[in-house]
């Protein structure tokens, strides 16, 4: 095993050994640990370097890709800049992170949760009271009538009901018993 040490910061450490604590502990001359160096790390960890790189390139391609494909309103929503412009003004990891927020957000704006109205693909309109383990998705219509879909069969309108306040006085409520 090798251990890669910060020599300020070892605990009995002396010129030639350091002592090292862990399921106990043991004294290590420092002529037999390996300094770690640009070397060390080009020799050992080349790859992993290359990969990541690698991997660097990609994400901003997929980033430039992205940001050059936006329509015109979520662009300016994310970025606020004329795309013209906005290379020069921002970093690649910057755009990054910034589409990152912007994919985030629009999935949570797309998860079904209890108190959204959907439609299903018959067209019937309910408002979420439940959603179950198995993504099935138990509400109401506006007559009362009871309904039970899978969650990738029905989109949401965009209309919101407060249903879990509802059910909240509900549990709150003081019933005397009987």
């Amino acid at each position: 095993m090798k251990y890669i040490i910060d020599s300020d910061d070892v605990i009995g450490y002396t010129p030639k050994y350091a002592m090292l604590f862990g399921d106990g502990y043991m004294i290590q001359p420092l002529e037999d640990l390996e300094e770690l160096n640009s070397d060390y790390i080009n020799e050992h960890y080349g790859s992993l370097q290359d990969d990541a790189y690698q991997r660097g390139l990609d994400d901003a391609w997929e980033a430039a890709r992205k940001i050059i494909e936006m329509t015109s309103p979520p662009y300016w929503e994310v970025f606020n800049e004329y795309k013209e412009d906005l290379f020069g003004k921002i970093s690649a990891a910057e755009a990054i992170a910034k589409l990152k927020a912007y994919e985030e957000k629009q999935k949570a704006d797309d998860e079904i949760k209890v108190g959204d109205e959907v439609k299903t693909q018959g067209g019937i309109i309910f408002v979420v009271t439940k959603v179950t383990v198995g993504n099935l998705l138990v509400g109401l219509t506006n007559d009362g009538s009871h309904c039970i879909f899978e969650m990738d069969r029905v989109v949401k309108t965009g209309r919101y009901f407060d249903i879990d306040k509802i059910f909240k006085e509900m549990k709150e409520e003081d019933f005397p018993d009987f």
